[in-house]
Formats: structure tokens, C-alpha cells, sequence
């Protein structure tokens, strides 16, 4: 294959025109830039994760302090506070929240904006080392560590109506084995299900009998079971290593372990006077699926770039020919891959359908051949930029895809001007490589500069931080990736393309796009010239209209008129119920509350079209997390949580948000819950509250005041569901203190408190590595001696001097009641108010203002020293992850600026290519108003990337502006319409095709696009509109507007010259 034989033009271009004339002369070159760009970027696709969310890193670092069987205060003063002593003040750390519940205390540190987590992870362990005598003797050791992304690739639910809770366990632990084989699944877990526990409860009587006590038990069991090297000897034969090795694993080997003697050989063993039995300790709950009892495994995607897609799908795999045991059915609970994978389509869909609308729009005005080779640039440039995905460790997920959707219009916006100057070039006489060249070579610098001040526009993302700031991060290098590509593809690959060969369409393809093109100049030489003549003519009503929309779109989004919005959560097919009791609830009141929202959901399924519910999982005794960090969760018996699983979109009518509010509505009130709360997504952070606010004061008194009346506001506020705080009342306690006659018998507050532990919490006597499960061996009371304190004041106490005392004689009882959860922010106790919003009356934006402006300042001026630390919507700290754009921002206008002002060589001249910005985003503003929906943070996406079409259309007005008055006196009023008249057509189709290409997402009806792109497409549709008006109508405006200030300017300077001329 040779080179065409298409001669060069005659004026031998230099610089950039070389390259794209050396590339249109060299066609090959270009074919396999095209090549390369398609086959490459398919290629690297097929082999790059797909993930839900992109890899993040929490910002935080979290100590967890387990403390079975302690108080919310026990475990502040002995736990909480003696960390948080260590910790504040650390380099690096921005804030402290400490939180003591019963039996854990956690200890969490949100990072400053650029401190290095490993670091800091690493101070706070040399910190708690450092501790003295620390934990406590019956606490565990800190678990110090980073919260990591929880991203369930797929959940498996086992149940059965026929198995015991042991067998039903046992098969969905073979199913964990089974699934940690596959390749791709490194973590899998059993979702709430209890831990494993070997429980030996001993007799009273039996012991009393014998003389022995539970403390000896416990010391004899632990002596008897031992796994123990004892040394080596150095014998001649070689080295014998000495072990002692009589563990014990499972229930019945303890019951033969000795607790006394007699000379005469007889025995009293553990069986002998105790039950031991190998269950689930304590544990109350249950979890159910469609009634039935389950076990929910799943497969969690934890590692950096672990694909959920990759996960899910050997996971199902394997399930085709997995054979559970008999009486098990085994059904895929949840496969978030689906999500992942919907939102991959979902660009596919919309590039396909996009393309195939810029294609035919194109074919409409222009030949065949050049139609065709300015739609292929839309798929060159999205594969061209995969191809460097891995490069920067990129993948597919919810940002780098809504990343390629932003970019959609701003790459047809690059292909359909280099092709229409082509064509015009074509129109004027110019033939093959001389028209592609001399089109490419018109508009490159216009173009060049209008990606770089687009690119330049996302750059300030790349300097935000937390977690809101990692998801932003990635759209600026998506966004140099595609535009980068873009770039090469209109001026490397288009005009290569475009200068060879004839033309490809015939009658009455032919007939019909002259007729078009005709019509096109009919409207740009009827309409479009005299309607920018009389802007033109009254260029200050025009500047002072536009003045005047921009204003009006401001009143309307300061004044809430259009709302706005939070970052979208994530949508997952799901509706769950959350209900919480008073703390200390029995388990049978609260799984009467499940049975509630359950009868609930099946009429709702019943009232709906299409019966949108697939099954309904129950969990007593837990809430799940809502979040995307594992430990969001919660676990008592005054807990219980109901999930629907609906259909796939497309096989229902009816949005996850509608079966929430029906749902809402069938389950009334629950008799006795404190809180009932319905959610249809997961978050990306925060505390699950779509407002929190967090208050601070030394006085536990006045915060607890402060924080029930700001509960109370806050509930009365428009579209609140339910607020509460975080002061919620805990369990009842006996606090014991010694009578005189417990201290006349010897007894000590030690004593006392560690018999009645042993007890009735029970010693633990070791812990068993079996499988993958750590089972602990406790020794204590049996459950129905635990179970009423009917007999407690009777409960014998053993003496130091021997003999025993009632309970009721040494000490006295007093009933209190203390917090659930003591919360301290940076030392101070704190209350945490959350509510949740109903998105169709209001956002939590707007909640948050009227909260800070109105509810806030009244609370301070009533309770003097009260302290805010904290009030966020959304994601945490969304608007200090944001922060830096306040500095960021203005760096990047100077330097667009600085570009622009060196292409112009002109002062001037880049403010007037800036107007066209604000009406562009007040464009924006007025088509949410016009649609009905909210701007979002997608929203301000779309304003970026039409900005991006808006600079450069208008850098090509300017400069056609310029270049018609270089070198010639024709005046600036016939220049600027000359320009207008010769940028009309471009214009019309870059709006037109852009629009085109990124309609498809408003008609692909699912909650994802909905949620997250819709808002983003309408700000490009109505910035598209207002823009292209500004810069054929207010930009022409402002030019003559400036030439009539040079021109008096110059007036006043030579007075003398105007006058002779």
C-alpha cells in the first residue's frame, strides 16, 4: 500500500501544521494511531477491574478496645479516655471521637488533610504501647488499624427448615471454604452470625457438694488443657524436643478433665458437675430468609482492585454445580456485581446511542465519509484513554465512568469543529490533503487552548481530600486522558482520514443534506444576523438581559427555589428496615417488631404493580452497616433489621424509593421501638444519618439538654422523618457496695465484683483455634440461673477465712441506669443529633442551613460554652474535603487566563471569553428549575465539562473575529458579524451534537442514572443553550462594548488626530 499521491499546498505549512500535514500525506500513521487506539483500548478493557467504587483510603485510624461484660462507664475511665490522653495532639491528627459502649470501647482519629495514614497508624501504636498496665485484666488487646472499603461482591443465603442451627452452621462454613478456593476471593465472611463458644455451666449445688468453687474450675480447666513445650534435650542422637500436648477442641474432651481426687481412686470430674456444651454463647438473635433460618456468606472484595465482577462470577460458577447438603437450599442473596456491571452498560449504552445520534445529525449536514469519520472519534478517544488506564492504576468504577460520561460532549464538541472547518474548507475549493490541512490548521490553536482550559478546569479536584476528595480526584486525569486522546484523534487521525478519497453519499442522500445546509444558512442569514445585529445595536440591554438571567439563577439557588443536593449514595436493589427498642429490649419483644415489618412487606409486595419483592430477609439481635467502612454496624438484643430484595430494575415498574414510602406507611407505628428507619442505598460515609450534627460540653447535664432540644427542632423542620441523639438510656444496673458486715467477713469490692462476674458473665478459660474460627471455653453459671434475679440477694459468697455469706447481707443494691454510648469528641463529651430526610419534601443541605443559621445560635445563646463540632450532610466532611478549591480555584482562572491572554495576545480579550461562563451555569440552574430536579454534586460536573464546549466555541469566534480584522480596516461591528455569521454553523452543531450524544442517559430509566448522571446531562443541555446564545448574542456585545471604550480611550489620548480624521 503506498502513500497518497495528493500533492502538499503550495504555502508548505510549518510547526503543527507539519505534523498534521505529515500525518495526512503518511495515512498510514494515522490508521494505526486508529488502530492502536480501538484494538488497544478493547484489549486493555477486557482486562481491567470493574468495581463498584474506586480504592480509598478512610482517612482514619480506628482503635477498638473488646471488654466483655463492662459498663459504658467502666469502659470510658479504663479504656477511652486513657487512649484518648495518648492520642490527642498527635501530629497529624485533626480529630479524636472516642465511643464507650458496653463491652467495646472505640477510639477513632480522623486524619488531617495530608498527613501520611501509615505514619500516623504507626504513632498511635508506639502511643498505646506505651500505656501502663493497659488493657484492663479482662479486657482484650487493642485492635489498632485502618478501616477498609466493605464492598459485598456477592452474598450466598443457606437456609433450611429441617437442620439444627449447628448443622445449618457447619454447611455454610464447607460454603466458606469452598468459595476462599476460587482464585479471585480472598476475604469471605459469615454475615451475623454468632460466634462459636464451648460453655461449661456448672451446678451451684454440684460444687457446693464437692467444696469447690467456680474460680477453681476455671483454674483446673485451663491447667488440664495445655498445648505446651517444655524444652529440649541434647542428646547424642540429636536434639528431642519435650511437649506437653493435651488440648482439648471440642465440648465432650473437657468433661473427663479431674477436679479432685480422693486416695481411695475416686474422681470428680468436670462432667461431674457441669453441663459442657459446644454452641453459640449468649447469642439471641437469628437471621431468617423468607421465614425460614439462614446464614448469609459472603464474598467481599477488600483487596486493591479486587474486581466484584470477577468475584461474582466465579462464585456463581461454582454454585452451578455446588450440591449443599440435603435439607439446605442454597440462592444468591445479593450480587452487587450487577451494579457494577449496569453502570459499565451504562456507558456503553449511552456512548452507542450517542454515537449513532452524532452520526446521523453529522450525515444530515455534511458527506457521508466526513459524518463517519467525526462520529468515530467519540469511541477513539474513550478507548484511546483505557488504553492508559492501567498506566494510572485506574479502573472501571462509579468515578472513572462517570468521568467518560462528562466527557462525552466536550470530545463530539473537538470532532465536530475540526470536521466542519474541513468541510468549509471543502465549500470554499480546496480539495483532499490541502482542504484537511488547511481546516485542521484553522482551528488547532482555538481548540488546543479550549482542552487545556478544560482540562485546567478539573485540575483543582486533584487537591481535595478525605474521602469525598479521593472519588473527585480521579476526574481530572480521566478527563486529560480522554481529552488528551481527543486532541491527537482530531488533528492526527480525523484529517488523515478526511483528505483522502471522494465523496460518499449519493442521491438522495446528497439532495437531502444540501437542502439541509441550505436551510441551516436560510436560519443563520433570516434569524441568527439581524437577531445579533440588534443585540449588537444595543450591545448594553444585551449585556444588562444576560446580567439579569445570571442574577436570577443565583436568587434561585441561594433561595431554594432549585435545591440542591448531596452526593448520591449507592443504590443497591435493596429496602432495608432498621428498628431499635430501648436498650435492654428482650429478644422477643424486638422479634415481634421483625414479624411487624415483615407482615408490612408482604402487603406491600401485594399493593404494588408487579410485585417488585423477591424475598425478605430477617435479622434479629443486629443492624447491618449502611456504610461503605466495615464496623458501621450494630449487635444487641434490642436490634432487628428487615431487608427486601426487589427485582432487577428492568423487570420492575415501581423505584426502590416507592417501596420504601409504601413500605413506611403499611408498618404504622411499632409498639414500644424507639426509632424506626428505612433506607434504599448505602453511603459513602458519615454515620448513616443524611444530617448529623455533633454538640460539645464539660457538662454532661447541659449537653444532654442542649442536644433534646435540638432533637426537638430539628424534628419540626420540613421533610424530616425521624432525628434522635446519640444519649439514648442503656441498661438498668444493681450498683453493689459493701454493707459492715460484708467488710466484718473480709470481703473486699474485689472480691465481690470478680465472684459475681465468674458468675454470671462467666471465665474465660482459654480460647481454641479451630478451622478458621477462635472459639472461647467459658465456665459459668447455667442460663436460667442467669436469666432472673429473683435469687440474686440469696447468692452465697464465698469468704477468704472459708464458710460463705448471702449476697442480700454483705452488700446493698441500687438500681441506675447510664447511657448506651458515652461519646467524647477531642476530650469533651459530646451528643451526636441525626435525622433522616424525605428527598422529595427537602435535602439535608437545606436542613443543615436552617439547623446552623437558626436552631444553632439559639442553643449557644441559651446554654453558654455549648461547643459545635461538627455538622454534616452526605459524606463526612464533605466541605472540608472540598476546602481547598477556595484556594485552588483562583490559581486555575489565572493560569486559564494567563493561556488565553498569550494566544490573543490581549489583556482584554480573555475576560471575554470568561462571560460566557456564568451563563452558561445560569443556563444550567434554569433547566433544573424548567426539569424538576435538583442540582447535585453531578450537576457542577456538567457545568465543567459544558464550560469546556462554551471556551472553546468561543475561542473560535474570537479568533475568526481576530483574524477578519488583522492586517485590514474593516470596522469592528463588520468584523464581529463576520465572525458570527462564519462560526453559526459549528456552533448549531456542536450544541446540537453534544446534546444529541448525552440524551440517551435521560431515557435510560434506571435509579443509577436518575440518581447520579441525569442531573449532570441536564446542566449540559441548559448550559449548552444558554451558552451558544451567550456567544452568538452577549459575547458580539461585550466585543463592541470594548471596542467603544479603546475607542474613546484613544479619542481622549489624540484628540487632535480624531479630529483631523
Amino acid at each position: 500500500m503506498t502513500a497518497s499521491a495528493n500533492p502538499p499546498a503550495a504555502d508548505t505549512p510549518t510547526g503543527v501544521g507539519a505534523v498534521i500535514a505529515a500525518f495526512v500525506h503518511r495515512r498510514v500513521a494515522g490508521v494505526l494511531l486508529l488502530v492502536l487506539a480501538l484494538g488497544g483500548g478493547l484489549l486493555v478493557a477486557s482486562g481491567v477491574a470493574v468495581e463498584i467504587i474506586p480504592d480509598v483510603d478512610a482517612r482514619r485510624v480506628a482503635v477498638t478496645v473488646p471488654y466483655p461484660g463492662s459498663s459504658p462507664t467502666e469502659v470510658e475511665e479504663s479504656i477511652t479516655r486513657r487512649i484518648e490522653e495518648r492520642v490527642v495532639g498527635l501530629a497529624g491528627v485533626r480529630r479524636v471521637v472516642s465511643e464507650a459502649s458496653s463491652n467495646v470501647g472505640t477510639v477513632t482519629l480522623s486524619l488531617d488533610a495530608f498527613a501520611d495514614t501509615d505514619e500516623v497508624l504507626e504513632e498511635v501504636r508506639t502511643a498505646i504501647d506505651r500505656i501502663e498496665r493497659f488493657p484492663p485484666p479482662d479486657a482484650e488487646r487493642p485492635e489498632i488499624g485502618i478501616p477498609f472499603v466493605h464492598v459485598p461482591a456477592i452474598t450466598v443465603a443457606l437456609s433450611s427448615e429441617e437442620l439444627s442451627a449447628e448443622s445449618l452452621r457447619a454447611a455454610a462454613e464447607q460454603l466458606r471454604e469452598d468459595m476462599l478456593a476460587l482464585q479471585s476471593v480472598s476475604r469471605v465472611s459469615l454475615d451475623w452470625s454468632p460466634e462459636r463458644e464451648i460453655a461449661i455451666e456448672v451446678d451451684e449445688e454440684a460444687l457446693r457438694e464437692h467444696g469447690l468453687t467456680i474460680a477453681e474450675v476455671a483454674r483446673r480447666v485451663r491447667g488440664a488443657s495445655v498445648d505446651l513445650t517444655s524444652g529440649r534435650l541434647l542428646t547424642s542422637a540429636g536434639d528431642l524436643v519435650v511437649r506437653v500436648d493435651d488440648r482439648r477442641v471440642r465440648a465432650e474432651e473437657f468433661e473427663d478433665i479431674v477436679l479432685l481426687s480422693a486416695p481411695g481412686g475416686a474422681l470428680v470430674t468436670v462432667g461431674d458437675v457441669a453441663d459442657v456444651s459446644d454452641g453459640f454463647g449468649d447469642a439471641a438473635g437469628a437471621t431468617e430468609l423468607d421465614g425460614l433460618p439462614a446464614v448469609f456468606v459472603t464474598a467481599l472484595a477488600v483487596q486493591a482492585h479486587e474486581s466484584e465482577v470477577e468475584i461474582a462470577r466465579d462464585v456463581h460458577g461454582m454454585l452451578a454445580g455446588y450440591a449443599p447438603p440435603p435439607g439446605v437450599a442454597v440462592s444468591v442473596w445479593q450480587d452487587s456485581s450487577r451494579r457494577a456491571s449496569a453502570r459499565l452498560d451504562l456507558v456503553t449504552k449511552t456512548g452507542a446511542l450517542g454515537l449513532v445520534i452524532v452520526f446521523l445529525v453529522l450525515a444530515l449536514v455534511f458527506d457521508f465519509r466526513l459524518a463517519t469519520w467525526v462520529a468515530v472519534g467519540l469511541p477513539v478517544s474513550i478507548l484511546g484513554a483505557v488504553v492508559l488506564f492501567p498506566a494510572f492504576d485506574l479502573t472501571f468504577n462509579l468515578a472513572t465512568i462517570f468521568a467518560m460520561i462528562t466527557m462525552i460532549g466536550i470530545v463530539v464538541d473537538d470532532a465536530v469543529v475540526v470536521g466542519e472547518s474541513v468541510a468549509t474548507e471543502r465549500e470554499r475549493g480546496l480539495v483532499g490533503a490541502d482542504a484537511a490541512i488547511a481546516g485542521a490548521r484553522r482551528v488547532f490553536w482555538p481548540v488546543a487552548v479550549g482542552v487545556a482550559t478544560t482540562m485546567l478546569a478539573f485540575a483543582p479536584l486533584l487537591f481535595t481530600y478525605g474521602v469525598l476528595g479521593q472519588f473527585l480526584s480521579v476526574f481530572p486525569i480521566v478527563a486529560v486522558l480522554v481529552l488528551g486522546v481527543s486532541l491527537l484523534e482530531a488533528f492526527l487521525i480525523l484529517p488523515s482520514h478526511l483528505a483522502h478519497g471522494g465523496d460518499w453519499s449519493r442521491w438522495p442522500l446528497a439532495a437531502v443534506q444540501a437542502r439541509v445546509r441550505e436551510a441551516i444558512d436560510l436560519l443563520r442569514d433570516r434569524v441568527a444576523t439581524p437577531a445579533v445585529a440588534v443585540a449588537t445595536r444595543h450591545p448594553v440591554a444585551t449585556v444588562l438581559v444576560a446580567s439579569v438571567l445570571v442574577a436570577i439563577s443565583g436568587a434561585l439557588v441561594l433561595g431554594g427555589v432549585v435545591r440542591t443536593g448531596d452526593l448520591v449514595a449507592l443504590g443497591t436493589g435493596r429496602v432495608e428496615a432498621a428498628i431499635t427498642y430501648p436498650v435492654g429490649t428482650p429478644v422477643e419483644v424486638t422479634r415481634v417488631g421483625a414479624r411487624q415489618l415483615e407482615e408490612a412487606a408482604r402487603r406491600t409486595n401485594d399493593q404494588l404493580a408487579g410485585s417488585p419483592i423477591v424475598s425478605v430477609a430477617t435479622i434479629v439481635g443486629h443492624h447491618p452497616p449502611r456504610g461503605i467502612f466495615l464496623g458501621q454496624g450494630g449487635e444487641a438484643t434490642h436490634l432487628a433489621a428487615v431487608t427486601l430484595q426487589l427485582r432487577e430494575e428492568s423487570q420492575r415498574t415501581v423505584s426502590a424509593d416507592e417501596v420504601a414510602r409504601t413500605w413506611r406507611r403499611n408498618s404504622g407505628e411499632i409498639l414500644g421501638a424507639d426509632r424506626l428507619t428505612f433506607a434504599t442505598a448505602d453511603r459513602y460515609g458519615g454515620d448513616g444519618f443524611d444530617l448529623s450534627v455533633a454538640l460539645v460540653h464539660p457538662d454532661t447535664d447541659v449537653l444532654a439538654r442542649a442536644a433534646a432540644d435540638l432533637t426537638a427542632a430539628v424534628k419540626t423542620a420540613p421533610g424530616v422523618l425521624d432525628a434522635h441523639d446519640s444519649l439514648t438510656p442503656g441498661r438498668r444496673h444493681f450498683d453493689l457496695r459493701l454493707t459492715p458486715a460484708g467488710k466484718a467477713a473480709g470481703l473486699t469490692a474485689g472480691q465481690l465484683a470478680s465472684q459475681l462476674r465468674a458468675r454470671f458473665f462467666g471465665t474465660e478459660v482459654q480460647r481454641i483455634q479451630r478451622g478458621r474460627d477462635e472459639v472461647k471455653v467459658m465456665v459459668r453459671y447455667p442460663e436460667d440461673r442467669r436469666r432472673s434475679f429473683a435469687g440474686l440477694a440469696d447468692e452465697r459468697l464465698e469468704l477468704p477465712v472459708g464458710g460463705g455469706i448471702p449476697l442480700g447481707v454483705a452488700a446493698t443494691a441500687v438500681e441506675t441506669r447510664e447511657l448506651e454510648t458515652l461519646v467524647r469528641i477531642d476530650g469533651v463529651p459530646a451528643a451526636v443529633v441525626g435525622a433522616f430526610v424525605d428527598g422529595a419534601v427537602s435535602t439535608s443541605r437545606e436542613l443543615r442551613a436552617h439547623v446552623e443559621d437558626s436552631v444553632l445560635p439559639q442553643l449557644q445563646a441559651r446554654y453558654p460554652g455549648l461547643g459545635l463540632a461538627w455538622a454534616r450532610s452526605g459524606v463526612d466532611d464533605d466541605e472540608e474535603s472540598l476546602a481547598p478549591l477556595a484556594y485552588t480555584l483562583p490559581v486555575v482562572l489565572l493560569v486559564i487566563y494567563t493561556i488565553i491572554a498569550v494566544q490573543f495576545r490581549s489583556y482584554a480579550q480573555p475576560l471575554v471569553v470568561l462571560t460566557a461562563m456564568p451563563l452558561a451555569a445560569a443556563g444550567a440552574v434554569l433547566a433544573h428549575l424548567l426539569l424538576g430536579y435538583d442540582m447535585k454534586l453531578s450537576s457542577v460536573f456538567g457545568v465543567v465539562a459544558v464550560l469546556g464546549v462554551v471556551i472553546n466555541d468561543t475561542l473560535l469566534l474570537m479568533d475568526r473575529c481576530n483574524t477578519l480584522r488583522a492586517g485590514s480596516t474593516l470596522p469592528a461591528i463588520a468584523a464581529i458579524g463576520g465572525a458570527v455569521r462564519d462560526r453559526f454553523r459549528p456552533i448549531l452543531l456542536t450544541t446540537v451534537t453534544t446534546v444529541g450524544g448525552l440524551l440517551p442517559v435521560l431515557y435510560l430509566k434506571s435509579e443509577a442514572t436518575i440518581a447520579n448522571y441525569v442531573p449532570m446531562v441536564v446542566s449540559i443541555i441548559g448550559g449548552l443553550a444558554a451558552g451558544s446564545l451567550g456567544i452568538l448574542f452577549v459575547v458580539p456585545a461585550i466585543l463592541l462594548l470594548g471596542e467603544g471604550v479603546r475607542e474613546r480611550a484613544r479619542a481622549a489620548r489624540f484628540p487632535q488626530a480624531d479630529a483631523a480624521t
